[in-house]
């Protein structure tokens, strides 16, 4: 595969802060393959559920032409989540099916080693990580390496990594060990100690790895090679919920990384994909040959708009 996402899948039942509910959606890393689909098919979502995986998904798989090859069905039931988000935009995220179940089944749902580099090869160009920092298959990340010897590997950080100080030593770290992460303000304030945009722009240039910072309806930041690409968020006034969108941002961002794209068409490209993604309850429904192109398009006339402003 061209490219590979890891990382759980999740079915959600939502509360927001006005008090409103939807239950049931498509959550967890697929969010990170529909950064990327709008602007390269050949992607595969390496995760672990159970046998109830084609109740909630088989639909949406099959509308996109998705695979199923990299699903690990290791789970006595797909896991279920109460995701309760708060006025400042941070959540709460809890088993519907309690802490007994993720104590007994939380290590089985992991990513293992073996479920990447089954389909890895020197053909395959990026690789997405949400997996914590202390999480085993970072320990095999040259086995990884091997398997793919061309790809670049994102990693999106966790705000429980973040929040932990006694984690930010193994943070860095990692980060030095990877191509390219991805962090947005809260997660950065927490990991760097500052107070202000500004300040993490340059705790993020001064670790010297290339970044999408995101910066919630604000937009993003990419961060490469000692400077900010700046890009707004898009099509706010067409949002119905913004779940997800960090995720298929920072997938999107792999995806122009590996490219070699110019860093401000990378987060143009990043930032156009979250607009899709809020356009609705859940994932983006279908991509189309179409769509590529409206937005191949829309990314060029963007480009031209920002390039002298950054």
């Amino acid at each position: 595969m061209t490219y590979i996402i890891s990382g759980c899948t999740l079915v959600d039942d939502i509360i927001y802060p006005d008090g409103r509910s939807v239950t049931g959606q498509l959550g967890g890393s697929l969010y990170a393959l529909t950064g990327i689909k709008p602007y390269d098919d050949d992607v595969l979502f390496v995760t672990t559920a159970g046998p109830d995986f084609d109740q909630f998904y088989g639909d949406y798989y099959r509308k996109n032409g998705l695979s199923m090859a990299g699903v690990q069905s290791v789970l006595p039931h797909t896991r279920h989540n109460i995701l309760a988000y708060e006025s400042n935009g941070r959540w709460r995220e809890y088993s519907k099916h309690g802490i007994d179940f993720e104590l007994t089944w939380g290590n089985v749902a992991r990513i293992q080693t073996a479920h990447i580099t089954a389909h890895a090869s020197d053909q395959t160009r990026g690789m997405y990580f949400e997996s914590a920092v202390r999480e085993p298959i970072w320990r095999d990340l040259a086995a990884i390496r091997a398997a793919a010897p061309h790809a670049k590997i994102m990693w999106e950080l966790l705000p429980s990594d973040c929040d932990a100080t006694n984690r930010h030593a193994a943070i860095r770290d990692l980060i030095q060990r990877v191509d390219i992460y991805s962090l947005n303000l809260p997660e950065s304030v927490a990991l760097f100690g500052t107070t202000s945009e500004a300040e993490s722009i340059a705790a993020i240039i001064a670790i010297g790895i290339p970044c999408l910072f995101r910066v919630g309806t604000r937009g993003a930041y990419m961060i490469q090679d000692g400077h900010a690409w700046y890009a707004p968020a898009y099509d706010l006034e067409a949002t119905v919920d913004a779940t997800g969108c960090g995720n298929c941002a920072t997938g999107a961002a792999l995806y122009g990384y590996a490219e070699g794209l110019h860093p401000l068409r990378t987060v143009i490209q990043a930032n156009l994909a979250a607009a899709l993604n809020a356009r609705q309850y859940g994932p983006f429904p279908a991509f189309s040959p179409l769509l590529r192109l409206q937005l191949g398009e829309r990314v060029e006339a963007e480009f031209g708009r920002l390039e002298g402003k950054n």
